[in-house]
Parts: C-alpha cells; sequence; structure tokens
C-alpha cells in the first residue's frame, strides 16, 4: 500500500498517464515532516546560562549576608578610657600652674579622691593674669584684671596695619576738623584747579597737611594720597600699601612728598577715595575743589560700605570761591554718610 505522504513529482500535470507515473531510476519521493522542528542542542548556550546563573546567585547571597551582619552597639569591648580637663599656664619665670586635675585611670581614682586633701589651695586668677597684662596685680578682682585686657584690645587703642594694635589714639586737627583715632588717612585733590588764584589753595592744604602730621605721636600711624585722573601715596617700594609710624624719619619723608607735589591733570574722586580707604584708618581726611565729577547715588553707597568695613570716619572739605554751591552737594553728604563733618573754605580768603 503507497504511503499516503508520498507524493509523485508532476503527478497532476495534464497530459500525463497516471500509470506511468512511477519514478524514474535515479529519482526520489519528497517526504514532508509534520512533526515540526528537531530540537538540536547548543553546549556553548547552556553553559553560558549556568554560568550567569552560578554569578547571579552568588552575589545574592554575598549581599544577604552582609545585611544579616548584625551591628555593635556601644564601646563593645573596648576598655574605658578615662576623660579629664587640664588647664596650664606658664608664666615668664618659667612657673607651671594647674588649674584642674587631668582624668586618672579607674585604679588610681581612690588615691586621688583619699589625696585631695592635700592638693594647693586654689590660685588667685589675678595673680595667674598679671604676665598677660604687664602689671602686678594690687587684687584678687577678676574684673579689673579683664578690664585691663580689654584696654589693650578695644579701648583705646586702635588698628594698625594689617589689624596691628598701635594703642596711641589722639584727636588730630585738619583744616579746622577733628578727628579721633590711631590711624589717620589724608586724600587731597591735586588737580589742576588747586593751581589758580596764584596757587593759594595748594599752599594752604600742603601747610594745614604738615601741620596736622606733625602734631601725630609716635605711636599713631598715617598716609597721604594725592589724585588727580589718578592716585598716588606716600609709600612705595616695600612700604608700599601700609600706613606709616608717625616718627620723625616718616614726617620728613611727608614733608618732602608734600612739597614736591605740582597740581596738574583732571579731577577722578574715587580712585583717591578708593586708595585711602584700601589703608582701613580710623579717620580720613578728603579735600578737594572741584564739585565736578559729581558722586553718583552707586558711588556713595559703595565708599559707605568700604568705610563700614574698616569703621572709618570721613571728614571732607571743600574749597571754592564765594559761597558753597549747592549747600555742598555729594561732598557734604560723603561726610554725613560716613560719621563725618563738612566744612566750605572760601578761597578768597587765602589770596
Amino acid at each position: 500500500m503507497q504511503d499516503p505522504t508520498w507524493t509523485e513529482p508532476n503527478s497532476n500535470k495534464p497530459g500525463r498517464d497516471p500509470q506511468s507515473a512511477s519514478p524514474a531510476a535515479g529519482q526520489f519521493m519528497v517526504r514532508r515532516n509534520l512533526e515540526g522542528f528537531e530540537y538540536k542542542p547548543n553546549a556553548w548556550r547552556d553553559a553560558r546560562a549556568w554560568l550567569v546563573s552560578s554569578v547571579l546567585h552568588t552575589a545574592l547571597f554575598i549581599l544577604l549576608a552582609l545585611f544579616w551582619q548584625p551591628s555593635r552597639r556601644g564601646t563593645g569591648d573596648s576598655i574605658d578610657r578615662p576623660v579629664g580637663i587640664a588647664v596650664f599656664h606658664e608664666t615668664k619665670n618659667g612657673e607651671l600652674y594647674e588649674l584642674s586635675d587631668a582624668g586618672q585611670p579607674q585604679d588610681q581614682a581612690a588615691d586621688s579622691s583619699s589625696s585631695a586633701s592635700n592638693m594647693a589651695a586654689p590660685l588667685d586668677l589675678a595673680e595667674l593674669t598679671k604676665d598677660l597684662i604687664g602689671y602686678k596685680a594690687e587684687s584678687g578682682s577678676i574684673g579689673a584684671a579683664v578690664g585691663k585686657i580689654g584696654e589693650g584690645v578695644s579701648g583705646t587703642g586702635g588698628k594698625g596695619n594689617n589689624g596691628n594694635q598701635t594703642g596711641g589714639s589722639t584727636t588730630a586737627s585738619f583744616m579746622g576738623l577733628q578727628g579721633t583715632g590711631s590711624n589717620f588717612v589724608y586724600v587731597l585733590d591735586r588737580s589742576a584747579s588747586m593751581e589758580e588764584f596764584q596757587g593759594a589753595p595748594m599752599r594752604f592744604a600742603k601747610s594745614e597737611l604738615l601741620k596736622s602730621i606733625a602734631s601725630l605721636g609716635d605711636r599713631n600711624q598715617f598716609q597721604i594720597v594725592f589724585y588727580n585722573e589718578s592716585p598716588g601715596s606716600l609709600s612705595n617700594g616695600t612700604s608700599a600699601g601700609r600706613l606709616l609710624a608717625a616718627n620723625e624719619m616718616n614726617k620728613e619723608k611727608a614733608s618732602r612728598f608734600v612739597k614736591a607735589i605740582k597740581p596738574s591733570g583732571g579731577t577722578e574722586h574715587i580712585p583717591g577715595l578708593k586708595m585711602g580707604l584700601s589703608f582701613a584708618p580710623d579717620v580720613l581726611f578728603f579735600l578737594t575743589d572741584a564739585a565736578e565729577p559729581s558722586l553718583t547715588e552707586a558711588q556713595l553707597i559703595e565708599i559707605q560700605s568700604r568705610a563700614e568695613r574698616s569703621l572709618t570716619t570721613i571728614h571732607t572739605i571743600q574749597f571754592n570761591r564765594g559761597p558753597a554751591p549747592n549747600d555742598g552737594s555729594w561732598i557734604r553728604e560723603l561726610a554725613q554718610r560716613n560719621r563725618g563733618t563738612y566744612r566750605y573754605i572760601d578761597i578768597s580768603g587765602l589770596e
């Protein structure tokens, strides 16, 4: 019986006799596969799957072991160590004062308590601080000692360059205005207009400036800034940007510097004011004969902010001929905003 799954090629072609449809020599019948695709194993793919699975499971077990590890609380098996506070002070004579004992091991606690009665009497803090404040305490008053220390920091003492304290507070006078402090900066206009009226304004300004500097003591510091379109100060070389001690050598140097100044050029107030404030003085004296160019509101605020950072008081002097124009305008405003005083000088009286 013929298998129904076998078909003869070209058996349905017209004009062909079915009786003659037997396969010729060398011809084969075609069989249909009705069972689907046969599975063919892939050794490399199976090994890779096992490897990935093993790695993932191993990582999972490690993470679980880490999360399940119990955390210690407290000090565990650590040995507690004693803690104490000790304050020491070494005087000029090399003596060492101990105000409180450091912590001791537990096995010595009993000995410490038993010997407490043998400890020295409490120290007098006034005696302890005498080497800090430079005088011999005559009483045990702590308040007096603290007050004496405070005087050296913020009392009558002032701030020197880079925060150094000079302690030479005084009252300096310039152009009839007075300023109190330790450090003084003079900012003067040297534009060409200061040479008008046969140079009377500049001569008067120089004379008053040197008088003011001469009145300073050795413990005071000062600096001079002259400006036109750009500023320049007394300091140069290694002393650039520093206040100078008001000793005889620096006063002589200031005298030569001031006498050599010649008026010239235009006027730019802001650079001169900024240079003067860069020295962070206690008092800044500002002199100009030029109301123009006037300072804008933004510039006044900027100068005020710089002066507040250094706690600088700004006094202003204006030169002009006749009555003060606009009642001093921004020059008066500059002084008022910075705790200073404004003064107007009629140049006519200087001729």
